[in-house]
């Protein structure tokens, strides 16, 4: 990773080589594209808006060669710029103005709610559109002989109501976790350490949780009182919650002597037991708003 880095930091045509690259092998491994979203992000956070733009431009027109090439129609590369990299370019610059992490994951937050304004515009009615989309996949689950078809249009029911909110937590992910990785490539190159203090102090404003909570309760309910929009809107705030919930591990393990085997572990656990963990971590988060572990747990050690 050092080694990318070091090789994004060269100039202009190599960061835009490796962005490029990066995000067309996205298109095989798709966790790869965060990798050169990030390496815009190190551009901007290290040399500022200039150099930046220059990565962008660069990188724009050689994803537009490659998609020409590759399918016959370069737009999709206006695409990448819109969806992946410009976002994160924003995002670095609100960072390496405001050098907070907090601030900047919350300004974060914008670009989720973009995400379900832009599914509600594009799609009508979201839910509708992901119902049709996964009914095959619930019709392979029936001739598999893993459903019946009861279940099997229970399931698509479920999945077509919460498809839009996750979409959005998603894509706000995305780009939260690809300007970290920036941050912590600059970090390891000029400041190391730097980003583990910065993200062991990741802590929203109690306005985010109290939304989340408003959000939590939202989604218990039925859907005549809460509204799918609604619902949708309320899911970016809880992964930003899930992003502090990760934090606050990472901030309390930080003082522990098996630190390092308590976060393979939760990462183990949060692969295994996915929607538990994210529900136990979103939950921590939320609580930390008021509480903060992190500081109590301080506190303690210290005592």
């Amino acid at each position: 990773m050092k080694a990318l880095a070091s090789f994004v930091m060269r100039g202009p045509s190599q960061s835009a080589m490796a962005t490029t690259v990066l995000t067309m092998l996205s298109l095989i491994f798709p966790f790869v594209g965060m990798l050169g979203s990030a390496c815009v992000g190190l551009v901007f956070l290290r040399q500022g808006g200039k150099a930046g733009s220059k990565t962008l431009l660069l990188s724009t027109l050689a994803a537009a060669l490659l998609m020409g090439v590759i399918f016959n129609n370069p737009l999709p590369a206006l695409g990448l710029l819109l969806v992946l990299w410009a976002p994160v370019g924003l995002l670095s610059i609100v960072l390496r103005n405001t050098r907070s992490l907090s601030l900047t994951t919350q300004v974060g937050i914008g670009f989720g709610l973009l995400a379900v304004v832009v599914q509600y515009i594009s799609l009508g009615q979201p839910a509708e559109f992901w119902r049709g989309y996964l009914q095959p996949m619930g019709q392979r689950f029936v001739d598999a002989g893993l459903f019946d078809q009861a279940q099997s249009l229970q399931v698509v029911e479920q999945l077509s109501t919460v498809m839009c909110g996750a979409v959005a937590v998603v894509f706000l992910l995305q780009l939260v976790c690809s300007l970290y990785l920036a941050r912590w490539w600059q970090a390891t190159l000029y400041n190391p350490g730097g980003f583990a203090v910065e993200y062991h102090q990741l802590r929203v404003h109690w306005v985010v949780g109290l939304i989340g909570a408003s959000a939590m309760l939202l989604m218990l309910m039925p859907d005549e009182i809460a509204p799918a929009a609604l619902n949708c809107l309320g899911a970016v705030f809880l992964g930003v919650l899930f992003l502090q919930g990760l934090a606050v591990a990472h901030g309390v393990f930080k003082g522990m002597k098996s630190a390092q085997l308590w976060l393979v572990l939760t990462y183990l656990l949060l692969i295994v037991f996915m929607p538990q963990m994210v529900m136990l971590l979103t939950s921590i988060g939320l609580m930390d708003v008021l509480i903060d572990f992190r500081a109590r747990f301080k506190n303690k050690q210290s005592g």
